[in-house]
């Protein structure tokens, strides 16, 4: 798990969490199962009675990750095992790509792990590379095997990650990996969606009966996570036991906000700047930024690295306190009938954030916008209704008259209204 950075959503501020470029997941071998209470049944780190929220550094969990992860190495050896080798694949001259498989290696040293790094043109055929992967498959020696995403475009990325044995698949892509974590079943999970479940609960965040929003649907991030938070906390694999709702690029911005606004936490890997904003969260949310973009920055004309989040955070700050509006107590949790509660920390007394066509001190009135005042449609339809109306009247009048004439006997009278002549 890498750097991150995380806090607990305020009105005027927010907190996030933001997974570096190549966050680090515990050795699968190596790894130790948490206690049940850790996959969500914990507290969350903000209590009731606290009118700040913490921003949480990622830094520093990553830090004690690799400490944790260093330290079974060594006990793994200890028992005479073999140390764990990574063979990584690295296909042409992405200069991304470059980086990140950089600081794989770098992170594998750091916990004692060895590794290698094979270097292929990228023009190199998929014959070849399919090849490579069968050997290192074969090779005893090698504990996982990592192809770096993207290839080039003449290589099929599903058939070379499908041919990485499911056992040393590090990224968890292969198919086998894919579908057993869909099944809730033990397997190696995609290094981005661990290093945030791995946040979640190592700071506490609630998961269990919470409203979570995804944004993100991709096989390699959104997906896992939402597998992750969604799934019974007492099966095979355990999950958040969380109510997920994913969301993408194309969801529309209002509907978005719809979602976000009414999420505990929001979790947000679409690959879009600024999509999250201060006004889509709610009081009391935690927010998670697994966004990675480069932007051209104006000011300085240089390209600068942002996330999906748009909170104004230096992430560079030691860990700081954000002051908040408190989430509403247990007792108030239906005070907002169509909206959302917080307690006013000074007023002290719950105020409402009412929803889309809902307004009063409770969101208890529906606001009809249906109809507009000048509306052309609604003339004609009150016109067509009198001149109904009007023509009805004068039809029952017409008879009316009619029949009375009728009834006058002599064929020298002229019946006029009430008069006979």
């Amino acid at each position: 798990m890498a750097a991150a950075t995380a806090f607990f959503f305020s009105s005027f501020s927010s907190s996030v969490l933001r997974p570096g470029l190549a966050p680090l997941r515990r050795w699968r071998a190596l790894s130790r199962p948490a206690p049940r209470a850790a996959y969500g049944t914990s507290s969350s780190p903000r209590s009731a009675a606290s009118d700040e929220a913490t921003i949480i550094s990622g830094t520093k969990l990553a830090k004690q990750v690799l400490k944790e992860v260093q330290r079974d190495v060594e006990s793994w050896i200890s028992f005479g095992n073999k140390r764990p080798h990574l063979s990584v694949i690295l296909v042409g001259d992405n200069p991304a790509s470059h980086i990140y498989v950089r600081n794989k290696i770098k992170a594998a040293a750091a916990v004692g792990i060895s590794s290698e790094v094979i270097l292929r043109p990228k023009d190199v055929s998929q014959e070849e590379l399919l090849d490579m992967t069968v050997k290192l498959n074969k090779d005893s020696t090698v504990s996982g095997v990592l192809v770096q995403l993207p290839l080039p475009d003449h290589i099929d990325e599903r058939t070379v990650c499908n041919a990485i044995a499911p056992e040393k698949d590090v990224d968890g892509f292969h198919v086998m990996n894919i579908g057993r974590l869909c099944l809730d079943q033990p397997s190696i999970i995609p290094a981005t969606a661990a290093a945030v479940w791995e946040i979640i609960k190592r700071t506490g965040i609630q998961t269990f009966g919470k409203n979570v929003v995804v944004a993100g649907r991709s096989k390699n991030v959104g997906m896992p996570i939402s597998m992750l938070l969604h799934t019974d906390g007492e099966h095979e694999r355990p999950g958040g036991d969380a109510t997920v709702t994913i969301t993408h690029r194309y969801t529309p911005k209002e509907q978005l906000k719809i979602h976000t606004q009414l999420a505990d936490i929001v979790i947000v890997a679409a690959g879009i700047p600024k999509l999250i904003t201060t006004d889509m969260v709610k009081e009391g949310a935690a927010v998670i930024d697994v966004g990675i973009n480069h932007i051209h920055d104006p000011l300085t004309g240089k390209t600068k690295l942002v996330g999906d989040v748009d909170f104004e955070v230096d992430y560079t700050e030691q860990p700081k306190l954000l002051k908040l509006m408190q989430t509403c107590l247990e007792e108030h949790h239906s005070y907002c009938i169509n909206g959302l509660c917080a307690f006013h920390s000074e007023l002290r007394k719950p105020i409402c954030k009412c929803l889309a066509g809902y307004n009063g001190e409770r969101c208890e009135h529906l606001t009809l916008n249906s109809y507009a005042h000048n509306s052309y449609e609604r003339y004609i339809a009150v016109g067509i209704g009198v001149g109904i109306l009007t023509s009805g009247i004068l039809a029952v009048i017409y008879c009316y008259v009619r029949k009375r004439c009728r009834k006058l006997k002599s064929p020298y009278k002229v019946c006029m209204g009430e008069t006979a002549l």
